[in-house]
């Protein structure tokens, strides 16, 4: 067979192990992975020189368009950004327009397929009582997560999630859950308006962690009895990680992802960065912090993700002098591999198979993108080529955001992909972008809990 492109002298990181050899791909495709690369006979031929080549990371969670606030990011910026990253797959997550018909969907689908550099997904949401009846007609497009809350300013009445649980199961679908208790959420703010307080710390102080745990306890007891597929996104406590634990020992189809912002952050960081770390849901203490982490060795957490949210400068700034007007959102996806490389990987926290796991594998495999997050035959030829011994101060304006600021500022991290390839082609090469917007497609996804 002649192929198209062949990667020898490579160490090719997989969700099983690290192996030396070389890869074959043709039509996009991985074809061939083989221990001596001369029996490959390629149009082009990439030699890596030793270095890692891994699976392209996808973030299932990056509000990277929405149609009524572009100012903030949009699918050219975004893309670009989690290209440079080494994210091949984005799962675009609604912001505030509302993806909940056949209509809008369609929108996104055009403008991302003209605009987007990388490979992308799309989660519907938010389902309410008022749309719930519109999730069967977006399963059939290839939407198979919806988004949901428990709180406002999306907040489904607890009916709907039964309902939702059961409509998982029948289209083979997953829900997606902000979970914070909205009547604990609702008491802690109005006390912390009381004292009169608007610094940046005052905002996580005022969002209780025993609100993420009163909403995640209700979800994973609609679970047992309805049975279906959960997935709590943005975690940030340890009770977090106990119910998922809980919920898996007893069988059930529960997964959750952890944000980089709440892996590196507590909430005295605010201190320091303000309004540029205003999220929801909020930072936690360190012990939380550890929580997280010990969640995600120990393989409980399933998925690291962003949350990727970012504002304008002026939609920040003014949250120095009262943070309840400033925008709630962190910009996340060109950093999602670094950070998760360098303290995961090289601090000796996560295994490299580990950090696959959690990148790439897992998220294909929740999200249903049947054909990516792995290194094998038959697999779409999205990889990442990289030196794990390089290193680079996180600059701002080196980032590919439309909005070209981060809390990550001056970090110095390993992980930075050198090549990136989607589906065969070379989008990044030597950290020289030599793709085309355009080239991204629409990943139907498919099989959920396969």
């Amino acid at each position: 067979m002649f192929y198209d492109l062949k990667i020898v002298n490579a160490k090719i990181a997989t969700i099983s192990g690290v192996y030396e050899g070389a890869i074959g791909i043709s039509k996009g495709k991985i074809k061939a992975i083989v221990k001596n690369g001369d029996v490959l006979k390629a149009e082009k031929t990439l030699d890596v020189e030793g270095k890692l080549v891994l699976p392209g990371v996808i973030d299932v969670h990056a509000h990277i368009y929405d149609p009524r606030f572009v100012h903030r990011e949009d699918f050219e910026h975004g893309t670009l950004a989690a290209a440079f990253g080494g994210v091949t797959t984005v799962i675009v997550m609604p912001l505030d327009t509302h993806i909940d018909n056949v209509e809008i969907l369609k929108h996104y689908i055009e403008v991302g397929e003209k605009e987007s550099y990388v490979d992308f997904s799309i989660q519907g949401g938010f389902i309410k009582s008022n749309n719930i009846a519109s999730v069967e007609e977006l399963a059939k497009w290839g939407i198979k997560a919806f988004k949901m809350f428990t709180c406002k300013p999306y907040m489904a009445s607890d009916d709907v999630f039964i309902k939702m649980l059961e409509l998982t199961k029948k289209l083979d679908i997953i829900i997606t859950v902000h979970a914070e208790d909205d009547y604990i959420l609702d008491h802690g703010v109005k006390e912390a308006l009381k004292t009169g307080r608007k610094d940046p710390v005052i905002h996580h102080l005022s969002r209780s962690p025993l609100a993420e745990k009163a909403a995640m306890e209700k979800l994973l007891s609609y679970l047992e009895y309805v049975g279906g597929n959960l997935h709590l996104c943005h975690i940030t406590t340890s009770y977090a990680v106990d119910i998922i634990k809980e919920g898996k020992e007893k069988g059930l189809n529960i997964t959750g992802e952890v944000c980089t912002h709440h892996l590196l952050f507590t909430y005295d960081d605010a201190k320091k960065w303000g309004p540029y770390l205003k999220m929801n849901p909020p930072l936690r203490s360190k012990e939380h912090v550890e929580a997280l982490w010990k969640g995600l060795q120990q393989g409980i957490v399933d998925v690291v993700t962003t949350d990727h949210a970012p504002g304008s400068r002026d939609e920040k700034e003014v949250g120095w002098e009262d943070i309840w007007k400033a925008w709630g959102g962190v910009a996340g996806v060109e950093t999602l591999l670094p950070i998760t490389f360098t303290y995961g990987f090289k601090k000796g926290v996560l295994s490299l198979e580990r950090i696959i796991e959690v990148l790439s594998f897992n998220p294909a495999k929740i999200f249903g993108l049947k054909f990516k997050g792995d290194i094998k035959p038959g697999l779409d030829a999205d990889l990442i080529i990289l030196d794990p011994n390089y290193v680079k101060k996180v600059k701002a304006e080196d980032l590919h955001y439309k909005n070209p600021w981060t809390p990550y500022e001056g970090l110095e991290l390993y992980g930075w992909p050198e090549t990136v390839i989607l589906r065969g082609s070379i989008i990044v090469e030597n950290q020289e972008l030599v793709g085309a917007k355009g080239q991204g497609k629409f990943i139907r996804a498919l099989n959920v809990f396969r």
